[in-house]
């Protein structure tokens, strides 16, 4: 038996929701969290025990032990929990960003743990499991993640753990289970660039990134998620549905979440003045404001007049992160 590669020293679980520890194998297994134990024999693949909600605080120890082995985790909070996920404004690393090096600040309240990657060059820090923010690390962190999540440490004055989902040029087909989108986009028979270039194939095919990437996530609890794509759905056919395929997306993810009423965060995709797309791209920046009334709690984050228009990743995020950082501590 082991626990799943998300549980490390350094982690933060959401307040007031249930906090889940999973993970593989058959047998016997003890977890001890916060002074509490509770004991779980899996028959199966998979086990998963639930502790009671707790409120902010820390830091505690985790530990468990297992029929051939045992593990101690230390330094973990409860707090708060978002999971940062989109496409590659969303992998966009601080250092490529204009905020200034001296800006950069450690805070080790702020802790991250990222998915594993599809694609390898894609590049990270040298550690496994969660990180606390070292400013001598930041540039490799997701910018957005960085300013925002670091701005809502300091307001709300908790543990502030990040868990960032992300790949650049990924198509919203590959985020949900293959084919669950097959009956809102059979009359599509013209498919973005992103979805057909060769380079992209690996992550692009349909429910990749959802099993091989995403479910490395589930089903932690999360307070909320900051979900940030679209530019590769911009051709004007699917454009005139990605409102429907993101309430699937929205459901979905709700339901491997094990939380009905999860919370959104839906940041509008960037004015581009280059985009060949044209209409499709403003199709999807009405998508993403129309689907805040199709489903509850969702709320959503313009940046059209906070990024540039010229360049498809704009460089300037800590305004749009300061929006999102707004709504998160709402």
């Amino acid at each position: 038996m082991k626990l799943n590669k998300i549980f490390s020293s350094h982690m933060v679980f959401a307040k007031g929701l249930p906090i889940r520890v999973y993970g593989e194998g058959e047998g016997v297994a003890k977890i001890t969290f916060a002074g509490k134990e509770k004991k779980v024999v899996a028959n199966g693949d998979n086990w998963l025990i639930e502790f009671e909600p707790m409120e902010y605080g820390g830091p505690y120890v985790l530990e468990a032990v297992f029929e051939d082995s045992k593990v101690v985790l230390d330094d973990i909070y409860v707090g708060e929990v978002y999971l940062f996920a989109g496409q590659s404004n969303m992998q966009f690393k601080l250092g490529e960003s204009t905020t200034s090096e001296s800006e950069y600040e450690s805070n080790d309240m702020l802790r991250l743990f990222s998915t594993d990657k599809i694609e390898k060059t894609d590049y990270y820090v040298a550690s496994d499991g969660w990180v606390t923010c070292q400013k001598d690390f930041a540039e490799k962190w997701s910018a957005l993640a960085y300013l925002a999540g670091n701005e809502t440490a300091k307001a709300k004055n908790v543990a502030i753990g990040i868990i960032v989902c992300y790949q650049g040029a990924s198509i919203i087909e590959s985020w949900v289970p293959e084919g669950i989108l097959d009956e809102i986009t059979k009359a599509n028979s013209v498919q973005h660039p992103d979805d057909t270039y060769t380079r992209f194939g690996e992550w692009n095919t349909h429910g990749t990134l959802y099993s091989k990437v995403l479910s490395q996530a589930f089903p932690y609890s999360i307070t909320s998620v900051v979900w940030y794509q679209g530019e590769s759905d911009a051709n004007l056919e699917e454009s005139k549905v990605y409102a429907d395929e993101l309430c699937v997306l929205i459901d979905t993810w709700r339901k491997n979440f094990m939380r009905e009423d999860l919370p959104f965060v839906i940041v509008q995709i960037a004015d581009y003045n280059n985009t060949r797309e044209g209409q499709a791209w403003k199709n999807i920046q009405k998508a993403q404001i129309d689907v805040l009334s199709m489903r509850d709690n969702l709320k959503g984050v313009v940046s059209r007049d906070v990024c540039e228009n010229d360049d498809i990743h704009p460089k300037t995020k800590a305004k749009l992160a300061h929006r999102i950082a707004a709504v998160l501590c709402e």
